[in-house]
């Protein structure tokens, strides 16, 4: 056993990177992992676009696992839609380290960043770290070009412009929204549940005690991250988020996924915060071992046509009475993630 494996889903097409386009969008990630002061990890990738995949990993100084979708886990990429928490289940089936490192890709490290997570694991944390964008190769600001270019910015959600300007301010850094909170409060932090999202940690144990990501989640995108911090704290893994101002990451500006792989046209299904309230609710930790009630699933519905899940009306395919729903709410995921493991190579 190994001490870090690191985790990466990812969908997106070789060179989207805003303002670097001859960059292949892996290349920094790989860099500057090849440049860790910390050397005992391994990288797992699991990737939508598997088979066509057009980048050595032979060359680089660490082991690389670059897989495919298990095929348990990919009910809704068949579909064409968001399926990050199969995706993140199928690394931790073929994680060997003893803590989880989630990244995104697209990103770049200093050389110390494993390092952090580790001695903070090593104190009793699960550590986090925050982002700050980069576009063409520097950093992002809130100004007149990023309204031109920025992706954030191009995002189609109501009320966009309103919504950034209240968050970055004009000509602020376009960054992590948890770090002037961290700021004022001395540079170190230990977060709320909701705070674990994007490059965070956990225990390999405890991402199996409470089975994987919640692919009920699946199907749509967002918030399977900080539903996953809220089981873990209800598991018993409580004050363990540790954020510091000096454990940051680089996230290049890029392009969305490609249409082929999801089709966002397609609309949303439910709300995912209507989950992670229902599981709030129910005390429910473990995820992918039973199935919703009926009384859990009008509680999704009912929770998806109000603030502050719906922005507008028919958000959700005709108000969460589509044909779509009821695939999702027919096909909902069980199994054990601790069992599987022991049927992969």
């Amino acid at each position: 056993m190994m001490d870090i494996s690191i985790i990466m889903a990812t969908a997106r097409d070789d060179y989207p990177i805003i303002g670097l386009p001859d960059i292949h969008y892996l290349k920094p990630t790989m860099n500057s992992l090849s440049k860790q002061s910390f050397k005992d990890f391994e990288l797992i990738i699991v990737d939508a676009l598997h088979s066509t995949r057009d980048f050595d990993f032979s060359k680089l100084p660490f082991v690389v696992k670059h897989v495919p979708v298990h095929p348990g886990h990919r009910f809704w990429l068949d579909r064409k839609r968001w399926a990050v928490c199969g995706a993140l289940n199928t690394a931790i089936l073929h994680a060997e380290g003893e803590l989880l490192v989630r990244i995104d890709d697209c990103s770049e490290f200093d050389e110390d960043f494993l390092q952090k997570f580790w001695d903070g694991y090593q104190q009793g944390y699960f550590p986090l770290a925050m982002h700050t964008r980069y576009k063409g190769g520097r950093q992002a600001f809130y100004n007149e070009e990023y309204r031109q270019e920025g992706y954030d910015f191009k995002r189609e959600e109501p009320d966009r412009k309103k919504i950034l300007e209240q968050v970055y301010g004009e000509g602020n850094p376009i960054r992590d929204t948890r770090w002037p909170i961290v700021e004022r409060k001395g540079g170190r932090v230990i977060g709320p549940p909701q705070w674990f999202y994007g490059y965070s940690s956990m225990s390999l144990e405890a991402a199996l005690k409470v089975n994987g990501f919640n692919e009920l989640f699946d199907g749509d995108k967002g918030q399977e991250d900080q539903e996953m911090g809220l089981r873990l704290s209800m598991a018993g893994y409580r004050d363990v988020f540790l954020i510091n101002v000096d454990h940051w990451v680089i996230e290049h500006e890029h392009l969305p996924i490609p249409d082929e792989v999801i089709n966002v046209a397609k609309g949303n299904i439910k709300c995912n915060y209507a989950i992670f309230l229902l599981n709030k609710r129910k005390k429910r930790w473990k995820a992918n071992s039973e199935n919703l009630t009926e009384e859990d699933l009008d509680f999704i519905v009912e929770e998806s046509l109000r603030p502050p899940c719906s922005p507008r009306p028919k958000f959700y395919i005709d108000d969460c009475k589509s044909d779509l729903f009821d695939l999702w709410a027919n096909n909902q995921p069980i199994f054990d993630l601790r069992e599987e493991r022991l049927g992969v190579d």
